[in-house]
């Protein structure tokens, strides 16, 4: 609110119908409207600039305003931005629009503004102009480059988040392997479970026993935790293959008194040994020499072999199912001709008894044929006989097959991975850490019998930053807290990304030699339910 005795530069412009109104009203010259938003009200920092163009400037030939952009429905889209932003209109449309609080090149384009609509005047030429509503080419790349930004901030924030995670991870897994040294696995592909009965002798041979054995349907998210930090190539093969049924993991322990590296032990029996051929087994069936895991991988199929096989496969169970049917035909048909010939049978036994009865009563053994009788048991043979042709022509109808394109795909066809690619039959974890998350994901209980399994995510957290100099009376305050803190550290500068790291403790800190006064603070990270009388400095979320 101006002081009393001062005049307001700047019209204020409250709602649609005062909007409408000024436009209208300034018809004939040029508006210069300062937008801004209610919560951070108008800028301050252009005061003298506005004084200029109006009073040493623009004169009578400008009119200045402002208005708030959450009142007026046209200038909605500069609502809940902290920036202001100039609008120059003429005649009731927008020529140019200037961003943010320099009032130097505020004064600049008042001039520019001013000098356009003369021209206008002398030559009769409009210039291009647009309705308010619309962006102005200034501003479309204004929200081009903001745009940019924030993909750029995102990206950076998520490629921090992903390496955080990473590390934690990282560290979580190397607690976590020093508690499970006696542990192993071996994971094993849908369509490779016979081979864990195969190399039964194998885990003998090295002295080990099986721990558990349990299915798994994966997920993609699943497959990653189970491939974490391995030597697998996770192509689309190999995933497509894991993900396709139930993979068998089987858990396996070493004795207690057994001190070898677990990891080496099972990689080398599946990987590097090759079987010694048997005395007692002809060579057909003598195990190929070559290790365990090439013995199991494979090479995926081009989509015209598996299309093939489908086809195969497809034909195949045509061919069962007329099997099936013809062998249900031919036993229905023995039962209706064992059937008929019961029928006979009691048929002609009745027949004898009847002509036994004749005699007996005197009368002739056998009655007169009757006309009638004759051409009824014509009719049902014609009958039977026209039935019998449509059954032959539907069975010459199954015997027609499909004709085969192997190169064509229909559609709704299930997904074909690419040929080519290795899909691995078994997998063993190639060190400690891959063997402590493995086991973690896929066998919890027993891994929790040893240590404790901690998550590579951390709880809600906040950032809590005091100055160096309280941090004696925070120290009495953390002790309170004990179990709530996560982490403590003493750094120089106050942004978390960009901070130097200079002491972990409050004692370390206080025997250090300082040269110089620096700008520090004492951090600790917290869970977010901290006691809300905790107010020394700013609280900054840290993700």
């Amino acid at each position: 609110m101006a002081r009393k005795g001062q005049v307001s530069i700047q019209d204020v412009i409250e709602n649609d119908e005062d909007f409408e109104n000024y436009i209208i009203a300034h018809a004939n010259q040029l508006i210069c409207m300062e937008v801004y938003s209610e919560f951070c009200g108008p800028c301050l920092a252009t005061g003298n600039a506005i004084r200029k163009g109006k009073m040493e400037i623009g004169m009578d030939l400008i009119a200045m305003a402002k208005a708030a952009a959450d009142n007026i429905s046209a200038l909605s889209r500069f609502k809940d931005k902290s920036e202001p932003v100039f609008l120059f209109i003429v005649k009731g449309k927008l020529t140019r629009a200037m961003f943010g609080a320099n009032g130097i090149e505020l004064c600049r384009i008042i001039e520019e503004e001013l000098a356009h609509m003369q021209k206008e005047i002398a030559t009769g030429v409009e210039r291009p102009k647009q309705e308010i509503t619309h962006l102005l080419p200034e501003e479309a790349k204004k929200i081009e480059v903001e745009l940019k930004l924030e993909e750029e901030h995102r990206e950076t924030v998520e490629r921090l988040r992903v390496l955080t995670l990473a590390a934690r991870k990282k560290r979580v897994n190397e607690r976590m392997a020093r508690h499970v040294r006696r542990m192993n696995f071996i994971m094993f592909w849908p369509h490779c479970h016979q081979a864990h009965y195969d190399l039964y002798e194998k885990w003998d041979m090295i002295n080990i026993q099986v721990g558990a054995k349990e299915t798994f349907q994966l997920t993609e998210e699943g497959a990653k935790e189970a491939l974490y930090m391995s030597d697998i190539d996770p192509n689309e093969a190999c995933l497509h293959a894991l993900l396709n049924g139930e993979a068998l993991v089987v858990m396996f322990r070493m004795y207690d008194t057994d001190n070898r590296d677990f990891v080496k032990l099972l990689r080398h029996a599946l990987y590097v040994e090759i079987p010694e051929p048997k005395e007692d087994v002809p060579p057909e069936k003598q195990v190929p020499p070559i290790p365990a895991y090439e013995r199991y991988a494979t090479i995926s199929k081009s989509a015209r072999e598996v299309r093939r096989e489908r086809y195969e496969a497809r034909m195949q169970k045509l061919r069962e199912e007329k099997e099936d049917a013809e062998r249900l035909a031919s036993e229905q048909a023995r039962l209706a001709r064992e059937a008929e010939e019961e029928r006979q049978r009691e048929e002609k036994q009745r027949q004898e008894e009847e002509r036994m009865a004749r005699i007996q009563a005197g009368l002739p053994a056998e009655p007169e044929p009757v006309g009638d009788e004759e051409e009824m048991e014509g009719e049902e043979k014609e009958e039977t006989e026209a039935t019998e042709e449509p059954e032959a022509l539907e069975e010459e109808k199954v015997e027609e097959e499909e004709e085969f394109h192997s190169d064509v795909s229909v559609e709704g066809e299930e997904y074909i991975p690419p040929g080519g690619l290795f899909v691995p039959g078994l997998y063993s974890p190639p060190n400690d850490l891959a063997k402590a998350n493995g086991l973690a994901y896929f066998y919890p209980k027993m891994v929790q019998e040893n240590t404790t399994i901690e998550s590579e995510h951390l709880p809600p957290h906040v950032l809590v930053m005091f100055n160096i100099d309280k941090r004696h009376e925070v120290q009495e305050l953390m002790a309170q807290y004990a179990d709530e803190i996560l982490a403590t550290g003493i750094f120089v500068g106050d942004d978390p990304n960009a901070a130097e790291h200079i002491a972990y403790t409050i004692k370390q800190y206080d025997k250090m030699e300082r040269l110089r006064k620096q700008l520090v603070f004492f951090k600790y990270v917290g869970n977010t339910h901290v006691d809300p009388n905790f107010r020394y400095v700013n609280i900054t979320h840290y993700l």
